[in-house]
């Protein structure tokens, strides 16, 4: 990934718009540990971030969560230089062992799907109890692969190249509270 100047990036910011504010993400951050508190009360499931994206979101809602859970990571891509592959490669393999227990994945966005969805057909080799799928953004697009759903989602976006909260502009602006875009000509 190759490294982009301040101007650059401030130019960026100066040309963006905010699709979705730090209010209304905080407030979906809050549905989402609601919905969570209920469906894992009692299941002490293994809580697994989806890196590099997840890393943030992941942070915000498990300061919300009232049920035990163990936490993990995981770190896949298909990604090379913000340019989608077909090859899926581990960064980091889960280390623990997931027969019988509860998964939890925590990532950003469920975009096109084909990353997580390849992740959860790997993990399912593992003989977990169950494995479902937090992301605090879907977005909005008739493109997302068959055969497979995310269980728990904060916000609707539409179809742009967005970041902050998790999603990164070429490696950058992760740490934004809302969610931005480039703004449309």
């Amino acid at each position: 990934m190759s490294q982009i100047s301040n101007q650059e990036i401030e130019k960026t910011l100066r040309n963006s718009e905010c699709l979705i504010s730090s209010i209304e993400v905080a407030a979906a951050y809050e549905r989402l540990a609601a919905q969570l508190n209920l469906h894992y009360a009692g299941l002490n499931p293994i809580v697994m971030v989806v890196m590099n994206g997840g890393l943030i979101p992941a942070g915000q809602l498990l300061t919300h969560l009232t049920f035990y859970h163990r936490m993990h990571y995981i770190h896949a891509t298909r990604y090379r230089e913000n340019e989608g592959t077909n090859e899926l490669i581990w960064k980091y393999k889960p280390d623990v062992n997931l027969e019988g227990e509860h998964v939890l994945l925590i990532d950003d966005i469920f975009d096109e799907g084909i990353t997580l969805k390849a992740i959860v057909e790997d993990l399912k080799n593992e003989n977990p109890a169950s494995i479902n799928c937090c992301v605090l953004l879907n977005k909005e697009h008739d493109r997302k692969v068959q055969d497979f759903n995310v269980d728990f989602i904060g916000l609707n976006v539409a179809d742009r190249y967005v970041y902050g909260c998790g999603m990164d502009f070429h490696g950058y602006l992760r740490h934004l509270p809302g969610i931005y875009a480039i703004k449309e000509d």
